[in-house]
């Protein structure tokens, strides 16, 4: 008996041990089978050549005890332009993976889509098959492939850039002196994280409002539709002359557009969007810049500035930023015949801000406006809907309109369309050089409205 007593503790340390978790268990049950985080692993466009796209599919056993997945596979095989990463490990295949009760698996899925002669997007799909317990489930593969002609560190010279395909800039692309580089409407351009279009010649974006150029990130993915800082953007160089940009949208940059052509003939933006800028939407230096029924959204620094002199016109436009992410260290529009840090100073400067809207739901100061030049300095502001405090005085009267709310039409969908009851409507000064606005809609004859929309019957 004493014996017998003696190994009852060792036998049970022994069961203790031999006792094994339900949830290592594995269980044959044909009805335990696996959860997904999706039905589908959907790529937005991906541009052929370039790199891979990487999305994550979450695989999950519901049930409390483990499940053998005999195997993972792609049933394209190895002809399928998709591979997985599963535990690290880059695959097509995987076998005999066991998965503990109401735990999780995370599988990399990766595309890579050779060209083909398509010019328009075209359909690479596959899927991802797992068998369980004599139980097959599948998860589908779907990306929309897309030719591009892209653009590494290069000189140009003369050209122009269709909308046949799409241009991808991965790196600088410069534009030398005396060449002119012509965009024709409904051409798209994206660019990497070093992507920049440096233009020391001539630039001609002939966008027009029923097919307007677009220039953004590379980045196809939802999250990225509005996130600033993913390329440099356009910048006129000092030789550059005679630039013309219509009806383009312009996002995503570092800075928009920016001007630093002293001396040379104007840069013209006319029907233009440009939002969601790191910095500034237009930035200009001791330059001639002339702005025409666009839009500047969301910037985290200028929407529009004018530093060091130069001559500045911005008509029929809106310069805002509502529910904008970044936070903006200066006002919305400032024009200054200095360059801070610098010796240049005292230039001369010429404004003339007529029927725009600057106006803002965020920033700190009552002020979205800057005006510092005071010598050499001619400046007509009339008919503008405007957000000061230190220049109310000077800036009442002459049509403006100071510290009403525009009333856009919904600000959670960045629609800067006038509402019925904004204090814009009706309110601009008849330019008779411009007759239609951003849209292509036309100016009303005599009463027509401040900003870059004219207000149309729903």
């Amino acid at each position: 008996m004493k014996y017998l007593l003696a190994i009852l503790p060792l036998l049970f340390l022994l069961s203790m041990f031999s006792c094994e978790p339900k949830d290592e268990i594995v269980t044959t049950d044909p009805g335990a089978v696996l959860e997904f985080s999706q039905d589908t692993v959907l790529f937005d466009t991906v541009f052929v050549t370039q790199g891979s796209v990487t999305k994550r599919l979450k695989v999950y056993n519901p049930n409390k005890k483990a499940v053998r997945i005999s195997n993972i596979t792609l049933a394209g095989a190895a002809t399928s332009p998709y591979n997985l990463i599963i535990n690290g490990q880059e695959t097509i295949v995987r076998n005999n993976l066991e998965l503990r009760g109401k735990d999780s698996l995370y599988i990399l899925v990766k595309v890579n889509i050779n060209p083909n002669d398509a010019n328009l997007p075209f359909l690479v799909s596959d899927s991802i098959l797992f068998d369980t317990n004599g139980q097959r489930q599948t998860i589908k593969l779907v990306a929309y492939g897309q030719n591009a002609v892209f653009h590494r560190k290069e000189t140009i010279g003369t050209t122009t850039w269709t909308s046949e395909l799409p241009h991808v800039l991965l790196d600088t692309v410069l534009l030398r002196e005396g060449s002119t580089l012509t965009i024709n409407k409904g051409a798209r351009i994206v660019a990497g994280s070093k992507g920049v279009l440096l233009v020391n010649g001539t630039l001609n974006v002939n966008g027009t409002p029923e097919e307007r150029v677009t220039f953004s990130g590379y980045r196809r993915e939802s999250e990225y539709v509005r996130a600033p800082g993913q390329w440099e953007g356009i910048r006129i160089l000092a030789k550059s002359s005679n630039n013309s940009i219509k009806y383009a949208d312009i996002r995503n940059t570092i800075y928009g557009l920016r001007i630093g052509n002293p001396g040379k003939s104007g840069t013209l933006v006319e029907g233009c969007i440009i939002s969601n800028a790191f910095l500034d939407g237009i930035i200009a230096f001791t330059s001639d810049v002339q702005v025409v029924n666009s839009l500047i959204y969301n910037c985290g620094q200028f929407g529009f500035g004018g530093l060091g002199g130069g001559n500045y016109e911005v008509l029929y436009s809106t310069i805002v930023n509502y529910n904008n992410s970044l936070a903006r260290p200066n006002p919305a529009f400032v024009i200054t015949d200095y360059i801070p840090d610098t010796e240049i100073k005292d230039k001369p400067t010429s404004l003339r801000l007529i029927n725009t809207i600057v106006y803002s739901d965020g920033y700190s100061s009552e002020d979205e406006l800057l005006l510092d030049a005071e010598n050499s300095v001619t400046m007509e502001i009339a008919h503008n809907l405007l957000r000061t405090a230190k220049y109310a005085d000077a800036l009442k009267g002459n049509g403006n309109i100071l510290n009403k709310e525009p009333k856009f039409k919904d600000l959670g969908k960045y629609n800067f369309r006038l509402d019925t009851l904004s204090p814009a409507s009706n309110a601009a000064w008849v330019l008779p050089t411009i007759t239609k606005d951003i849209t292509g809609a036309t100016r009303h004859a005599t009463n027509p409205d401040i900003g870059a929309y004219e207000r149309t019957i729903d």
